[in-house]
């Protein structure tokens, strides 16, 4: 498996969690050239349109990956 991957002129680490490939808020910043925070700001306002676990993952962060 690549440990990086390109999006929209952007690389990022790939991640996992469970098995099935990941992004992050941080990491939908960055693709969409957005100041850091615009994501998650928008993912808590519309949080209640979304399924814990299957739309989204909530995970303590025991590792930090490479900015």
């Amino acid at each position: 498996m690549q440990n990086a991957i390109t999006i929209n002129n952007q690389q990022l680490s790939v991640k996992e969690y469970q098995g099935k490939r990941v992004v992050t808020l941080r990491d939908i910043d960055t693709v969409h050239n957005r100041p850091q925070g615009t994501a998650g700001r928008n993912f808590r306002v519309n949080k209640k349109h979304f399924i814990e676990n299957e739309d989204y993952y909530k995970i303590q962060i025991l590792h930090k990956y490479p900015r």
